[in-house]
């Protein structure tokens, strides 16, 4: 796993390094202590013993059973101390590690194109961003923990050789031994990852499925094929958990065992050869009794960092495929007021909009990918025009490829060959984002946030105004809908705007289209929805504006271009050529 913070991460190890070595000096002072307090008297011991008296001596301070007593406290104390902030600075380190990896894939996944992103199936980024992230944060804590514990390894081991190498070299290679014959099950638990990352992304899959198609699911009485579905998907990762559950648990418990075994032959055999004192052979026992968890410990991190690699190697995926169509850097929009939603008349003079005299395609081709790799082609050469300030509408059969010659217009798709032009200068590169800070879009299918009506039209212009949300609703013709509703402005909508009709829905999105002040307003099939009355009421609000923006309709209703300047009919990818009526307002052929 890459290292997030390369500063953080030395001061983390140096603080572990620190913490591991003030403990082997703990073990340590465990020998003179075992000697001063009786429990043996032997030659081989008079080393330790010798430093301990030099450097109390050093210090002024006659070696005593209770001088040497409260300095074993006080460097359990610090030990203990640092390892308690050791633990904080792994939590800290992780939590900011997965952090920056989630904002890193959030970040590549806003800054791609819309027309890669229409490639990928939203269930995959939902569990890119939520389970793969969880599992990489295990994965992560699994190194810091494993850093931790080899460290400790080292240094304990070290001052086991100290006090008997021959028995120390003989337990080590034991040890190398068991981790060998362990690492068939590291590998196993590398596969089980793999698996449960495919079994997560169907678990997710089958869950955002579910909740999309819900009301039609009741409608047709389809539940117990969905709850099926999902008991399934969840009974396959159930089984993938326990498989690696039981994998780390066969290994920690083999080598828990094991160890236990060989820790004490060779205490036997130790005892029985009298090679140490027992002062020694005491302070050899606890040092092998404390690394036998260790050791199993960073047999279990080792397991789980191997299990974690495929979601880490899934993530840095996305990551890297979103990367590479990116858009380029975001910039947050500048605060725009313009006087549309006043209550004067509007003064065009006191606007600078990007759009001045017309919007252009110029022999725009599209053409999107299949799964399989084949392209699609959608537009062929369309060539059309849609002057400034005024109204545009495009008729067509479905399919034809008037929302994709709207997501064009906008900047959300780029041609495959073509190009489309603002005031005679094509919408590329710096273009792009000052364009989309003049746009508005009401798609056909309106989606609101799970959010009061005041935080859904604030999405859109978070410094309007009380009267500027007013004023918004009252074009949209969602004024009196509003100040009707128990809470009036600050009504939750529901998931998706459920607790709305569908015409309210889109005179709520029209409102909040309008709050933005667009030069262009995109209105895909935004009537479409609406009764008589209603959509009458919009339209009259739309017509209140002209002049004032470009407006952009797709529409399939004859009604909705009641107010049209132009009348353009695009089939199969084309525009078909205009005859002279098609042209005239509100009288399309």
């Amino acid at each position: 796993m890459a290292a997030g913070n390369p500063r953080r991460l030395a001061w983390v190890l140096t603080v572990q390094v620190i913490a591991a070595l003030i403990q082997g000096a703990g073990l340590l002072l465990l020998v003179p202590l075992l000697e001063l307090a009786g429990v043996s008297r032997a030659a081989s011991a008079a080393g330790l013993m010798a430093r301990a008296r030099e450097a109390f001596h050093a210090l002024g301070v006659p070696l005593s059973l209770s001088a040497m007593l409260v300095v074993y406290v006080a460097v359990v104390t610090m030990a203990a101390a640092l390892t308690a902030y050791q633990n904080v600075l792994l939590v800290r380190y992780r939590l900011e590690f997965v952090d920056e990896l989630r904002q890193r894939l959030y970040g590549t996944i806003a800054r791609a194109e819309w027309r890669h992103l229409l490639g990928l199936r939203q269930s995959d980024l939902l569990t890119a961003l939520t389970i793969d992230v969880s599992w990489v944060g295990q994965g992560t804590l699994a190194v810091l923990n494993l850093g931790v514990a080899v460290v400790v390894i080292i240094v304990q081991v070290a001052v086991a050789l100290r006090i008997s190498p021959a028995v120390t070299g003989l337990a080590m290679a034991t040890g190398i031994g068991l981790a060998a014959l362990m690492w068939p099950l590291v590998a196993r638990s590398r596969r089980l990852g793999r698996e449960l990352v495919q079994l997560n992304r169907g678990v997710l899959a089958s869950v955002t499925g579910f909740l999309d198609g819900l009301k039609l699911a009741k409608v047709h009485g389809l539940e117990p094929g969905h709850l099926t579905s999902f008991d399934s998907a969840i009974a396959r990762s159930r089984r993938s958990q326990i498989d690696f559950t039981k994998a780390q648990a066969a290994a920690g418990a083999v080598q828990f065992s094991a160890t236990a075994v060989v820790l004490a032959v060779l205490i036997d055999v130790v005892a029985g050869q009298h090679a140490v004192s027992l002062a020694e052979l005491l302070v050899l026992a606890f040092i092998f009794t404390r690394l036998v968890p260790q050791v199993t410990q960073a047999q279990s991190n080792v397991q789980t960092l191997a299990q974690s690699l495929p979601a880490f190697g899934e993530l840095t995926a996305v990551i890297d495929d979103c990367a590479r169509a990116a858009e380029g850097e975001l910039q947050p929009a500048p605060s725009r007021r313009r006087p549309i939603l006043s209550d004067r008349p509007l003064a065009l003079s006191e606007r600078r909009p990007v759009l001045s005299d017309r919007l252009c395609l110029d022999s725009v081709c599209f053409s999107y990918r299949r799964p399989d790799s084949q392209p699609v082609e959608v537009l062929h050469g369309v060539t059309l025009e849609v002057p400034a300030r005024a109204t545009t509408a495009l008729v067509g059969p479905s399919g034809a490829g008037k929302t994709t010659i709207a997501d064009l217009a906008v900047g959300l798709l780029v041609p495959t060959s073509g190009r489309v032009l603002i005031d005679g200068a094509a919408l590329a590169g710096e273009l792009i984002p000052r364009w989309r800070e003049e746009v508005a879009m009401v798609p056909q299918d309106v989606f609101l946030f799970h959010e009061s009506i005041r935080a859904n039209l604030l999405w859109a212009q978070p410094g309007a105004s009380e009267g500027e949300l007013w004023r918004a609703l009252a074009l949209a013709s969602a004024e009196a809908l509003v100040r009707q509703l128990p809470d009036g402005l600050d009504t939750v909508v529901g998931d998706r705007g459920a607790r709305l009709s569908g015409g309210e829905r889109q005179r709520i999105a029209l409102a909040r289209a309008l709050l933005r002040e667009p030069t262009l307003l995109v209105l895909d099939e935004a009537t479409s929805s609406l009764d008589a009355g209603n959509e009458t009421a919009i339209l009259d609000a739309l017509a209140m504006l002209h002049g004032s923006m470009t407006i952009l309709v797709i529409a399939h209703q004859r009604s909705s271009l009641r107010d049209a300047d132009q009348v353009i009919t695009v089939a199969d990818g084309r525009v078909v050529p205009a005859r002279r009526h098609d042209v005239l307002a509100g009288r399309p052929s």
